[in-house]
């Protein structure tokens, strides 16, 4: 391969560049809109040449008629070997690609092998399971886990197929690191994807709950005891290890210099090992499928807009979508997000043992409000998930209802309202035999 592009997984139909000027062209232009895709694509169409005997000028000669004849027994071939449709399909889309290159396009159909795919009856972890994945991993893959199944996001996100480019601490706007103590201005924490690292090619955002927040937090700090500085440049997840125990794991194959971005294999294999150790059978990708998940229960109960969840997986969405979340996010747009993210976050998506449990906010939060509501009342406002303007809110409208009523004697109710003005300290007085009731502070 020319210019030392060679690269492991791809070396065996590496001569097929040196002998095309124009195949090389091609492979280059789709290597730049997708590493991985240039890679999968250079296999596929060395693997068809091999199996059908032709090279990559006589495919590229062909016109439509004979690139079609050929495309469909091509597939026949990789079906009687027992490939998947799935993979049969990546086939058909290199092959697609290198036509198009050469002026040869494909629009009519073509029908691809049945069979149900290969993990289609993977079943989502719940988060106890999430949970005994963290408690088997290193503070390194704790951080990776948290962005794939609290975030939403893509390994590839956090480091490329060619670890020179990932998720950097700079695309964590509100991480601040003062005196080797590292802290963040908000929780959930703000997550930006860049358009470089971004699948779609378009920058979005997500967000990380408190959880990812106190495993970073510690990673980070390790690595600052350890002699790192660290910047906006620096690789949130590095190929390097802090752990005494997990440097003599299968994790010793990462070679390269402190610091640097991991590749995405390095992302998968380091959660794969993390999986396999806590005794499970999934896939890495399993986790973002738990974040999609989990956020489609808060779609359901209302806490979620459909088009965020999307929009924090990269998504690309629908025209309308596209335009009113891609063309620019405002302070008050994120914040509003960032206050759904919270509660469904905190209902359904960590795991940790004090997830759920009240913090100090939340319980000083909940002696206020017990000055205007009983704590059953409490209880179902879900506090923990409030932001403090709409608890300040709560808490003005009731003091002002109190004040209000302090000056009457008499109160005509709903008949169904007694039970809640009575926990509220109302005595009942009587029925006006309309289905309302009256009701007076009490004395």
């Amino acid at each position: 391969m020319a210019n030392g592009q060679r690269r492991r997984g791809v070396s065996k139909y590496s001569h097929l560049l040196d002998e095309d000027d124009t195949f090389r062209a091609w492979y280059r232009n789709v290597l730049r809109g997708s590493y991985a895709t240039g890679s999968v694509y250079l296999l596929r169409l060395g693997r068809l040449c091999e199996l059908c005997h032709v090279t990559p000028r006589t495919i590229a000669s062909m016109n439509k008629v004979e690139l079609m004849t050929f495309a469909t027994n091509a597939i026949s071939e990789l079906e009687a070997t027992g490939i998947s449709g799935i993979t049969v399909g990546s086939y058909l889309k290199a092959v697609k690609s290198w036509g198009r290159f050469n002026g040869t396009k494909l629009d009519e159909r073509i029908s691809l092998p049945d069979g149900e795919p290969r993990y289609a009856e993977e079943v989502v972890p719940r988060p106890e399971e999430v949970q005994s994945l963290f408690d088997h991993s290193p503070l390194r893959v704790k951080v990776a886990i948290s962005l794939i199944g609290f975030s939403g996001l893509r390994p590839a996100t956090i480091g490329n197929a060619e670890g020179t480019d990932g998720l950097k601490l700079g695309d964590l706007p509100e991480v601040e690191i003062r005196g080797g103590i590292v802290s963040f201005a908000k929780v959930p924490t703000l997550v930006v994807v860049r358009k470089r690292i971004s699948k779609i090619r378009a920058s979005f955002v997500t967000f990380a709950p408190a959880q990812f927040c106190e495993y970073l937090r510690q990673y980070l700090e390790d690595r600052l005891r350890l002699g790192e500085k660290l910047g906006p440049d620096s690789a949130v997840v590095t190929v390097t290890e802090f752990n005494r125990q997990t440097r003599r794991s299968r994790e010793c194959f990462f070679k390269k210099p402190y610091g640097q971005h991991v590749t995405s294999a390095n992302v998968r294999e380091m959660v794969r090992v993390a999986i396999r150790g806590s005794g499970f059978r999934w896939r890495p990708y399993v986790l973002r499928r738990y974040f999609d998940t989990r956020m489609m229960l808060g779609e359901a109960d209302g806490l979620v807009i459909p088009d965020w969840r999307s929009f924090w997986m990269g998504h690309s969405g629908n025209i309308e979508f596209v335009y009113t979340l891609r063309k620019g996010l405002d302070e008050e747009t994120i914040e509003k997000m960032r206050a759904s993210y919270l509660k469904a976050a905190n209902r359904y998506l960590c795991t940790s043992e004090g997830a759920h449990e009240d913090d100090m906010a939340t319980r000083i939060r909940k002696q206020l409000l017990l000055t205007v509501l009983t704590p059953e009342e409490i209880e179902k406002l879900h506090v923990d998930e409030k932001t403090d303007e709409e608890v300040i809110g709560l808490l003005r409208q009731r003091l002002m209802e109190v004040t209000f009523n302090q000056g009457l004697k008499q109160k005509v109710v709903p008949s169904s309202e007694v039970e809640g003005w009575l926990a509220k300290g109302w005595a009942w007085k009587g029925n006006l035999g309309d289905g309302r009731a009256v009701m007076e502070p009490a004395s």
